[in-house]
């Protein structure tokens, strides 16, 4: 690595800090740290998005087996933030449009350049955001259309990141940091 990537720097900034970028640490422990984003690529009110990440540059998910203690930390981690949003988003009494009323948590990990840092991201599962994925089984039961050409397409609509604003990024990091605690 030619220089520190900006994950690397984030991950020494200590809870509650604001990364460059406007991100706030959320959660820092055995190896973890969380940041909540500044923008959401749903509704800015009621949606938002956690970043887990080691603290080490790791490039992939597989990298994680290479220590048992880090493995372990990660499924805590994983499992408090996934915990501290559904009870956010339970407070906010969000997540209960669907017909069985579950509270929808997604996630998105992304591993795809070498010099990259590994991270998962963890958010509300509704509206922009909760669309159907390629790998989600429900992608392939969606309406099909055809271009001019023939070739299949599924409509989808499209996904703006939009800044929160402070009073809500105030109150998403302080609940999140005493949630993780």
């Amino acid at each position: 690595m030619k220089k520190l990537c900006d994950l690397c720097s984030e991950s020494k900034l200590g809870l509650g800090e604001k990364t460059p970028y406007g991100a706030v640490i959320v959660y820092k422990k055995n190896g973890w740290f969380a940041t909540l984003s500044p923008k959401t690529g749903g509704n800015p009110e009621k949606d938002f998005t956690v970043q887990l990440m080691p603290v080490n540059h790791l490039n992939h998910i597989s990298e994680i087996s290479k220590s048992l203690n880090l493995a372990k930390s990660y499924g805590i981690a994983f499992s408090k933030i996934s915990k501290a949003v559904t009870e956010i988003m339970s407070l906010e009494s969000r997540g209960y449009e669907n017909d069985e009323g579950v509270i929808r948590v997604g996630t998105y990990g992304k591993s795809k350049h070498p010099e990259e840092h590994f991270h998962i991201k963890i958010f509300p599962w509704a509206g922009k955001i909760g669309q159907p994925y390629t790998v989600d089984s429900t992608f392939e039961h969606s309406v099909r259309y055809a271009d001019k050409d023939g070739k299949s397409f599924i409509k989808m609509e499209p996904v703006e990141k939009i800044i929160i604003k402070p009073e809500r990024m105030h109150y998403l990091s302080s609940k999140l940091i005493s949630l993780l605690k």
